[in-house]
């Protein structure tokens, strides 16, 4: 029953804040109708300074729709002030709505949208909680970089336990932008895929392989030492040698897939389960990878 009230409040609030907008608007056609051509300029620019101000509110900075409303309010009262006492003009009264009008406007469309502010936050927090929770890779099907942080600690652990080697290896496209300007989107996603079964047809069962990023690069977490590391890398540099991998993605030109490759073995000694150093110091050895 507290929820149904909560929301009958609030969608009160929110058509009243409808009804203030309307009429805002509503007078201010009102005003620059009976105040004619003479007070066109004025009219117009206090309309588009409250439209401004409005937009300004959804947009969810009410401070600077306060300052933009309060601004215009002051300069248009100024004005007339300074005519009237120094130049002896007059105006008809419904000119003076000015003064009230953008305020008004502000305090409708902020009650308005208050209805829909928990829904734009709810929204805002389940597509967060969601992507969080996104440990796959959509173009390769493979583990992405999240789930690479989570396993290594992992298996670290377990190499520390039974005092066995694990290593870790990074594989980027060399030329990613140059790829991406001679080839159609699908058609660079098709590369990363076939590259992405390549690496998992060149390693073990027992490795894992993760794509870490939307540019060709991929992790593998390998339970060997800094040799097993040269043969993977031989074996990858060997299978990327054959043109077959990338055949018919686009149509007859031929595509070559030309990576860099780094890696390191674990040791306890200097990263002491540190994953996120481990993985920077790989990086390191990828760019050394002329």
């Amino acid at each position: 029953m507290e929820d149904n009230k909560n929301t009958n409040d609030v969608k009160i609030i929110s058509y009243l804040g409808l009804g203030l907008m309307l009429l805002s608007f509503i007078l201010a056609v009102v005003v620059t109708s009976v105040t004619g051509s003479e007070c066109f300029a004025e009219n117009l620019i206090m309309t588009i300074a409250m439209a401004v101000a409005m937009v300004i509110v959804v947009a969810g900075n009410l401070m600077i729709a306060v300052i933009v409303a309060a601004t215009a309010t002051v300069i248009f009262a100024g004005i007339k002030i300074y005519s009237i006492l120094a130049l002896g003009r007059t105006f008809p009264l419904v000119s003076f709505f000015w003064v009230i009008l953008p305020a008004v406007c502000i305090v409708g469309i902020t009650f308005f949208v208050k209805r829909y502010a928990p829904l734009t936050l709810e929204n805002a927090l389940l597509k967060k909680q969601i992507s969080e929770l996104v440990m796959i890779d959509p173009v390769t099907g493979l583990y992405n970089l999240r789930s690479l942080f989570m396993d290594i600690q992992t298996q670290i652990s377990y190499a520390e336990r039974n005092n066995s080697p694990i290593s870790l290896m990074i594989i980027r496209l060399r030329y990613p932008a140059e790829m991406k300007k001679v080839l159609k989107t699908d058609q660079y996603n098709k590369v990363i895929k076939q590259l992405s079964l390549l690496i998992v047809d060149t390693v073990r069962l027992e490795d894992r392989v993760y794509s870490i990023d939307d540019n060709g690069g991929f992790g593998i977490i390998l339970t060997c030492d800094r040799e097993g590391n040269r043969i993977v890398e031989k074996r990858l540099r060997s299978k990327l040698d054959d043109p077959k991998w990338f055949e018919g993605i686009s149509g007859k030109q031929q595509i070559r897939a030309e990576v860099k490759i780094g890696y390191l073995q674990y040791e306890k000694s200097k990263y002491n389960r540190n994953a996120n150093q481990f993985k920077d110091d790989v990086e390191e050895e990828v760019e050394y990878d002329m």
